[in-house]
């Protein structure tokens, strides 16, 4: 493992890059889509010439070749291998043939990172399932959204969680356990309530939107009177820094699943995961 090495598989708009290389990280950032990948690079090209980055325009499968890799027109976060992601909620995609490459592979190119950030679009579990036991990422995260990805960070020998909503980079996972049981209760006993509390949800979600228009740091992460800024979709801070505490894998599945039953699939969160300590040799 390299200590100041992050992947960001994923990178879409260069966010989190950013945020990476601002703590002084090298950064190996992946990104299927031709127009992304040009637009980090002129973006990013000092650090790309001082060495500090390294881009990668392919996509990850599960062998190497090339691919139909689905660009969803309008919006670039559902470009998916998956062209059911890329169309859903009414949007149109169209096709392009794009070069894929087993993460493994890319591992043993560039080095096994100390934090690996993976948000694929349903692919997600391809990287946790090539990487190997004996030589694991102190930290991985991932777009949750099914429960055999924690099962596979399970089975590659992490046995520390934090579940951290996209919606809200600051909170932690008590809130999205507790919160949401009290919710179903609510749920069950009180009919009207439930019905205001909708409606309420509803206006501040039109609010937000409106606000994130209006203020144009949700598009772009940045330094922001000395304090970082995190856009709205970014991945947030990482590892011990990463809000709440470390939970077991039972609670964190119990968890997630009364986030799930209370949000439905309109708020995500991530999975943050670690170990204890390393395995035996």
């Amino acid at each position: 493992m390299q200590r100041d090495l992050i992947y960001d598989v994923g990178m879409h708009n260069g966010n989190d890059t950013d945020y990476y290389l601002h703590r002084g990280y090298r950064v190996v950032a992946i990104e299927a889509d031709p127009a992304l990948f040009e637009q980090a690079r002129t973006r990013f090209a000092a650090e790309i010439a001082a060495g500090r980055l390294t881009l990668l325009n392919v996509g990850i499968a599960p062998q190497e070749g090339t691919a139909d890799f689905w660009i969803c027109e309008g919006k670039s976060e559902y470009n998916s291998f998956d062209k059911a992601n890329a169309t859903k909620r009414g949007h149109t995609a169209h096709a392009i043939q794009i070069p894929c490459r087993c993460f493994g592979n890319i591992l043993r190119e560039h080095g096994v990172p100390l934090y690996l950030k993976v948000d694929i679009e349903c692919f997600d579990k391809l990287c946790v399932e090539a990487l190997d036991p004996a030589d694991l990422p102190q930290y991985v995260s991932l777009e949750l959204t099914e429960a055999d990805q924690l099962h596979a960070l399970r089975r590659a020998g992490y046995d520390r969680f934090k579940l951290v909503r996209q919606d809200d980079l600051s909170a932690a996972p008590d809130l999205t356990g507790t919160w949401s049981a009290s919710w179903m209760t609510l749920k069950e006993r009180l009919p009207p309530l439930l019905k205001l509390a909708q409606r309420l949800g509803r206006m501040k979600r039109k609010l937000g939107r409106w606000l994130r228009r209006a203020d144009r740091r949700t598009e772009r992460s940045g330094l922001k009177a000395g304090k970082w800024v995190f856009a709205y979709g970014s991945s947030g801070p990482f590892g011990e820094e990463a809000p709440g505490q470390w939970l077991g894998f039972d609670e964190t599945v119990r968890r997630w699943q009364a986030f799930r039953r209370a949000a439905g699939e309109r708020y995500w969160c991530d999975i943050h995961a670690t170990r204890r300590a390393p395995a035996p040799a």
